[in-house]
């Protein structure tokens, strides 16, 4: 018997042992947040962190009447031991007082781990100051699925905006995948006086300011607009937007100053509750309404056969310049397109997918977006007629749902009669004839253009040139030659002494050639595959610049090295486009980002990175 108790404490400390290896192994959750007591509308980020899991999905959050949340970024940590993965949110309290963190369900390999089921956040509500106001105005009827409409937003305030030292707004639609957000054209000009840089939702948008009278009371005023286009038919309840400031009471020679500068692109910071000189200051909160839409179904009724979705009474009109032509010549089609209320959303239909078309006219591959005038948008495309028996280009057609009459209807131009004549010229070079039908004078692209036209033109003479011209260009040629190898020489030569400043040369040269790439990538419609080239050509500036590693930096590097270096504003601005380039690569749920707000978003990276640039 006593030789069997050391067997069975083996036994017992050996399974102890494996049980405590096991558990070292298994996925483990962590979830942080910078303090559990907030303000109404007062936003933070919500981090899940996963340890010891190399995939690793979250259940989606929604938000509630409580409590407003967004997906910020999923991030891959494998230097960490274990690795480990952390899944961010942005929430905003809607509500003061007490409220109850959601469980969220965490996919951990084959484990499923939950997030804490008692996890509290105490919520104050901010002070409300008389007459300060958040208007949202959306149309007072029901809408139909892809019919676009004007979201307009005002702030309005009785203080002086020189007091708000830091604002947070937060505006849900913009984040909303029921809903595709278009910019407005022309809302307002950078160089316009009245603009001023506002922080909307974790981005920058241009608002206009103006100083108003509204009832005897003097009011300071930022708005600005969207435009909203419905996927889905349906209720659809949207969230307030809400406002939250730090207020600084200027001094009172300073609350009506005349010739306010609004400073665009920027006027409020972001230090937001961090004290500013040790100065008391209020905070103040104000939301919009609530309010909901009624989206309604398209009819099935008389829906054409090529209907792509636009709504929205329309007209079209097409011009063909020339209209006598040879077979493979050119023509340039204007086409305008009038009477729409947002020529924003007017979307072309592609030519080269339509058989009136293709079956007679050869049409690139490229096209340019539209040109928008007041109502009118204008778009040009290139037609080359294949042959002679081209007699017309045939009625470019545009369906749509009308609203007000509640029917379809299709904007269709008038054919336009053209002559084809003969080619001018060919060579046995640019012809291929194949089968027993006879020629029909059908011209067929050639992929080495028109070099075979090309003659060669030989001058008598050495290149035509006197004696006295040839001593000229021999006396001239070796200190010509060796100045050109030289300074052909000068990168190489300084690659090969100083490798580093070589690259930082060369950095700015670089980023504006990938951005070029990735400006004449940029498509018309949704597309989030574009973002992560636009993140390589601005990390790649920064590892070139900084002389770090493309792929491998994060955001406090470069901090760390920028920090004293730029303006404390930049260098906050510079995070937000990291996250912003990141998004797609820990998000596929994440809605794509506009065509609009896209070529926003290149324009802000270019001008980023050149203020940058120019600082270090």
């Amino acid at each position: 018997m006593y030789q069997r108790i050391p067997r069975v404490w083996a036994i017992l400390l050996t399974g102890l042992i494996c049980s405590q290896v096991l558990l070292a192994q298994s996925p483990k959750i962590h979830v942080g947040k910078s303090t559990k007591s907030f303000f109404v509308g007062e936003s933070f980020t919500y981090e899940i962190l996963v340890s010891g899991a190399k995939k690793v999905e979250v259940s989606e959050p929604e938000s509630n009447d409580e409590l407003s949340i967004r997906f910020l970024e999923k991030v891959e940590m494998p230097q960490t031991n274990p690795p480990s993965v952390a899944v961010r949110y942005r929430m905003i309290p809607m509500i003061p007082g007490t409220i109850m963190m959601p469980v969220l369900e965490v996919q951990a390999d084959e484990e499923v781990l939950l997030t804490e089921e008692e996890d509290m956040i105490d919520v104050a509500k901010p002070e409300v100051y008389p007459g300060l106001r958040l208007e949202r105005e959306l149309p007072q009827r029901d809408l139909y699925v892809g019919e676009p409409f004007q979201v307009n937003y005002v702030w309005k305030s009785p203080l002086p905006l020189s007091g708000f030292r830091a604002i947070q707004l937060q505006i849900p639609l913009f984040y909303d995948h029921r809903f595709s957000i278009r910019s407005p054209h022309h809302w307002i000009d950078g160089d316009d006086k009245a603009a001023i840089g506002f922080p909307v939702s974790n981005t920058r948008l241009i608002a206009r300011y103006e100083a108003i009278q509204e009832a005897g009371v003097h009011l300071n005023t930022v708005s600005f607009a969207k435009i909203a286009i419905p996927k889905r038919e349906g209720e659809i309840s949207l969230q307030p937007a809400t406002l939250l400031g730090s207020y600084i009471a200027p001094p009172e020679n300073q609350k009506r100053v005349r010739g306010w500068q609004t400073n665009y692109p920027s006027y409020f910071n972001n230090n937001f509750f961090e004290s500013i000189d040790h100065e008391s200051f209020a905070k103040y909160y104000v939301s919009s309404p609530r309010q909901t839409l009624r989206v309604l179904p398209l009819p099935l009724a008389g829906k054409p056969d090529d209907f792509a979705g636009q709504v929205g009474n329309r007209s079209v009109t097409v011009e063909a310049s020339p209209k006598v032509v040879s077979a493979g010549d050119p023509i340039t089609l204007t086409i305008v397109v009038e009477g729409c209320p947002y020529p924003e959303v007017v979307e072309l239909p592609s030519l080269s997918e339509q058989l009136a078309f293709t079956r007679q006219f050869t049409i690139p591959p490229k096209q340019s977006r539209g040109k928008i005038e007041g109502q009118s948008i204008t778009f040009v495309r290139t037609l080359r007629p294949k042959g002679q028996d081209v007699t017309a280009i045939p009625a470019i057609r545009l369906p749509y749902f009308d609203p007000a009459s509640k029917q379809y209807g299709v904007a269709a131009s008038d054919p336009i009669p053209i002559t084809v004549k003969a080619s001018e010229m060919a060579t046995a070079f640019d012809a291929q004839l194949s089968g027993s039908d006879s020629l029909r004078n059908q011209v067929i692209a050639n992929n080495e253009g028109i070099q075979a036209n090309f003659q060669s033109l030989t001058p008598d003479g050495l290149f035509g040139l006197s004696r006295f011209q040839c001593l000229l260009v021999f006396s001239l040629m070796p200190p010509l030659v060796f100045a050109a190898i030289y300074l052909a020489s000068r990168s190489y030569r300084l690659r090969l002494n100083d490798p580093v400043r070589a690259r930082s040369a060369s950095a700015m040269r670089r980023f504006r050639r990938n951005l070029a790439r990735v400006s004449a990538a940029a498509p018309n419609d949704q597309d989030h595959r574009l973002l992560l080239p636009l993140n390589q050509a601005m990390r790649g500036y920064f590892a070139d610049q900084l002389n770090l590693v493309e792929q491998a930096h994060t955001f406090s590097d470069l901090e760390k090295r920028l920090g004293g270096r730029i303006d404390p504003e930049l260098l906050e601005q510079l995070k937000e486009l990291y996250t912003k380039c990141q998004e797609p690569q820990f998000c596929e749920k994440a809605p794509p980002p506009t065509s609009d707000d896209l070529r926003s978003l290149i324009r802000t990276v270019q001008t980023t990175i050149t203020r940058i640039d120019q600082s270090i």
